[in-house]
């Protein structure tokens, strides 16, 4: 028996519009993901339009108020600002495709409720929704799959946990492959390789203000003393005076 309808919505759910008066996270970082139908923004002075398929980025300490439209569903995510380090320093909108429809959803059940999947997701939703940053010619990529695949999935994601086994797994072909073409292509193990990689992520993500301790955390260290003592070698000061210097530079 066919359904009817009225407008978009099916005839028998009525959800009235919503509204939300302004307001700021002075804690949070949130992403408005519009799942279905539109609503109606007014960020940092600005008015937007948030239709389905659509998220938009609002950073710690923005002002914002909005209407969620008749018919219309907005699901706003939380990322603690003082843990999560990121580039996104202004209100972006971003496209929700497959990859990151799936990890918002896995991000929302894993807030709340007891599934909680051991991979840090906000990393992964934070790689998709930045604009990819300028690969540095410095650091060689190697030209040979599976080993290449395992370096633009590191890149993607820096702070990825997986150890050289489950990378190699994740190709599909074994450590000793993995390790010896990154040698041979790249003059580096993989684990030399890795966190040159994210030494180099953490100065972008310094770069744009983001805290050390965060840094560490979005770039794969669970400990900061640890990441403190890898950058300081690599770059030759510690990651607050990185970030001091590039502030009296700017």
């Amino acid at each position: 028996m066919s359904q009817r309808t009225y407008g978009d919505a099916p005839w028998r759910i009525w959800m009235p519009a919503v509204t939300i008066p302004e307001q700021y996270e002075d804690e949070l970082h949130v992403l408005l993901w519009q799942v279905c139908g539109d609503a109606d923004l007014i960020v940092g002075g600005r008015a937007r339009t948030l239709t389905a398929g659509h998220a938009l980025w609002v950073p710690v300490g923005v002002p914002h108020e909005f209407t969620v439209q008749a018919n219309s569903v907005t699901m706003p995510l939380f990322f603690d600002a003082a843990d999560t380090a990121t580039t996104l320093t202004e209100s972006t909108m971003v496209t929700v495709d497959r990859d990151l429809q799936t990890l918002m959803l896995a991000y929302t059940v894993s807030w709340n409720t007891i599934i909680k999947p051991t991979p840090n997701l906000a990393r992964q939703i934070l790689a998709l929704i930045e604009e990819s940053p300028v690969l540095s010619a410095v650091l060689p990529m190697p030209a040979s799959e599976p080993a290449r695949t395992i370096a633009e999935t590191l890149r993607f994601n820096p702070g990825d946990i997986r150890g050289v086994d489950k990378l190699a797994e994740s190709v599909h072909t074994s450590v000793r492959t993995v390790e010896r073409t990154f040698q041979a292509e790249t003059g580096m193990t993989l684990r030399q390789w890795r966190i040159r990689n994210r030494m180099e992520a953490a100065a972008i993500l310094l770069r744009s203000n983001a805290a050390p301790d965060a840094v560490a955390h979005r770039v794969g260290y669970t400990n900061a003393n640890a990441f403190r003592r890898v950058f300081k070698s690599h770059f030759g000061i510690s990651p607050t005076e990185y970030l001091d210097r590039y502030r009296t530079q700017r």
